[in-house]
């Protein structure tokens, strides 16, 4: 069957520089965004695929006396779900480790899903990003955050 574009959408959870949210290790939404299968073609529903793309800025908070252990930072991509962590299916935690010492760097996932026909037949799936610390470093979302998906169906 020929290549569908379904969808295509973006969510912005912030869109510039000197934010100063906390990050904890309860996950913090970042992204959230619903991507209109509905319109694939019977012998496409089983051939969906979905693109999912995710960056946030992070920065710390003073740090007086660095820890010994670094911070791990945690990027997690949900299908379905209600919007809460956890509630949906994971499709990608990247970690990346912060040390008080080094630099800090937008960090950003790249993940893609084959949702189940079940999914697509509803019509929509709901995509979540979720950014959560685990460690002694504080940091704060301070920049951008953003969230990106394209859906697409067909084999050729």
């Amino acid at each position: 069957m020929a290549i569908q574009f379904l969808d295509t959408r973006i969510s912005i959870h912030s869109d510039n520089f000197g934010g100063a949210e906390p990050l904890s290790d309860l996950p913090l939404l970042i992204g959230d965004i619903g991507l209109q299968v509905g319109a694939a073609v019977p012998a496409n529903t089983s051939s969906v695929r979905v693109a999912l793309t995710g960056t946030a800025v992070i920065d710390f908070v003073t740090v007086v006396e660095p820890p010994a252990e670094p911070t791990v930072v945690s990027l997690t991509v949900e299908r379905g779900g209600d919007g809460s962590a956890g509630t949906g299916v994971t499709i990608l935690n990247q970690q990346f480790e912060i040390s008080a010492l080094g630099p800090l760097f937008p960090i950003s996932v790249t993940a893609a899903d084959f949702p189940p026909a079940a999914d697509v037949l509803a019509g929509e799936i709901r995509y979540t990003l979720f950014i959560a610390t685990d460690g002694f470093i504080d940091l704060v979302l301070s920049g951008p955050a953003v969230f990106n998906g394209t859906a697409a169906a067909g084999t050729t």
